[in-house]
């Protein structure tokens, strides 16, 4: 896919301006370009790593595809229209863009902190900004691993010293989030000789907050090993969420887009330069069943026909224009738009998943019910008689014996409507719900994304042999526990 405007928004803010000298040191410093350091401070890392990992990790190519595959979205237009008919998904070009972001972009950056700001360091006892780059190294290689399955970690963005990382197992991947998330609570517990402040764009330096965001972290990926281990991953989940998000106050999510060319949010980029969705029948469809109020509020109505209309996934009708199918409303995607990487009412979900695993019907009901009504407050800022009158519709469970895994993952399908698909594709995967992603004319989403040819071409001796049609037919680890390498 094309380069995209917020790769200019990432090295803006990157951007350390030099200057040359005016003696005979000058000869010595021709090939060295000034404003390419090899050196740079953490003050200058952290705004641009609390940029990058929720705009080129979270919100681009990798979103974008999920959208189709779990039909929040349809493509009604080029790249995404072919891949909701199932077309070039297999081809080595699909996620350069993002594999790149991660392993030249974000992940060096990420090291870089660490040691700088850790014992021996030159910016030694930086503790909370070496903490808030592990809390963002361990979500970054969790987006990589379940994008698709083993992928460098260990020794991930050595540079010079290991341009052929060895690809580590999943379940090693994972082990190696969870270490990640537990030293950045140990290191965000440390009195720090400094504060990022404002140079950190998601919490503004607040360790409190980005402890209880480690925590929630760590609850979601030890719900993603439900297949895995039932019991075990839910008391892990419950005991991590414990500590997590105490409210959507604590939510994990950017916020600093701006209303300019280089600084708008990418869906609102992906709108205004290609057009390539429009809302899904699967997902009006389902909030009509619902009579769920976040349809009008969410969903604009089509011009053509003057009604909130859902384009078919698989759809032959290509409507760039947004005419003939509805598109989101302002009210969802503007300039300034946030980015949620993770939020309170997806803690809830996943506590409500995690008792009802263990047979604690009350409790998952009662989380259940709180998922869905901070849900509906973030999403549409719905007013409390209205929460409470669709808790009471018929049509969602009104006991804790009726309660079942599909309810919880439809309601959080719906939260993370517009901006959260790939969350919403790890849950299809894992649990099989939404079920009608596999109950459609077309044939159901691949269960991985292809390896880059980036990749490909620099480190084959490495890449793990799954390219072709196995991206539609064989699982990464935690879907089924068969580990690949």
């Amino acid at each position: 896919m094309k380069k995209n405007k917020f790769m200019s928004f990432i090295l803006a803010v990157g951007l350390v301006l030099g200057s040359s000298a005016c003696d005979e040191d000058t000869l010595d410093e021709i090939d060295t370009n000034p404003n390419n350091p090899e050196d740079v401070s953490i003050s200058l890392l952290m705004p641009q790593v609390t940029m990058a990992v929720p705009t080129a990790v979270t919100g681009v190519d990798l979103a974008w595809y999920s959208s189709v595959f779990v039909q929040h979205t349809a493509g009604v237009h080029a790249q995404m229209q072919d891949a909701d008919r199932r077309s070039g998904l297999t081809d080595a070009t699909l996620l350069n863009n993002v594999w790149v972001s991660i392993y030249a972009l974000v992940l060096p950056d990420l090291n870089e902190i660490i040691r700088k700001g850790s014992e021996g360091g030159s910016e030694e006892g930086s503790w909370t900004q070496v903490g808030i780059a592990k809390v963002l190294k361990a979500y970054t290689l969790s987006v990589a691993t379940d994008a698709w399955g083993p992928v460098p970690a260990s020794q991930a963005s050595q540079g010079i010293e290991n341009r052929k990382p060895g690809f580590d197992a999943q379940q090693a991947v994972y082990n190696q989030i969870q270490s990640l998330l537990d030293e950045a609570i140990a290191d965000l517990a440390k009195q720090s000789a400094t504060n990022p402040g404002g140079q950190d764009f998601i919490y503004g330096g607040s360790a409190a907050k980005w402890t209880r965001a480690a925590y929630s972290l760590k609850a979601r990926y030890y719900n993603r090993l439900s297949n895995i281990n039932p019991q075990e991953s839910a008391r892990n989940a419950l005991d991590a969420a414990a500590k997590g998000f105490q409210s959507s106050a604590d939510n994990f999510t950017f916020n600093m887009y701006v209303a300019s060319a280089i600084g708008e949010h990418p869906w609102f980029q992906e709108k205004n330069d290609r057009s390539h969705h429009a809302v899904s029948v699967s997902f009006v469809q389902t909030l009509q069943s619902l009579n769920d109020p976040r349809l009008q509020a969410m969903v604009a109505p089509a011009p053509t026909p003057g009604v909130i209309t859902g384009a078919p996934n698989g759809t032959l009708t290509n409507d760039q224009a947004n005419k003939l199918f509805s598109d989101v409303t302002p009210a969802v995607l503007a300039p300034n738009s946030p980015m949620p990487m993770m939020t309170y009412d997806e803690l809830k979900f996943i506590e409500a998943e995690a008792h009802l695993r263990l047979g604690a019907t009350g409790a998952a009901f009662t989380a259940y019910q709180e998922g869905i009504r901070a849900a509906m407050r973030r999403q549409i800022n719905a007013t409390d008689a209205a929460i409470t009158a669709y808790l009471a519709n018929a049509a969602l469970p009104q006991s804790a014996g009726a309660l079942s895994l599909e309810n919880i993952i439809r309601q959080k399908w719906i939260a993370f409507f517009y901006f959260q698909p790939f969350e919403a594709y790890n849950d299809w995967r894992r649990t099989d719900f939404p079920a009608f992603i596999d109950d459609h004319q077309i044939s159901p989403p691949p269960l991985r994304f292809p390896y880059p040819q980036s990749e490909l071409d620099a480190n084959i001796e490495n890449v793990p042999d799954i390219g072709g049609v196995q991206i539609f037919s064989n699982p990464i680890w935690w879907m089924d526990g068969v580990e690949e390498l």
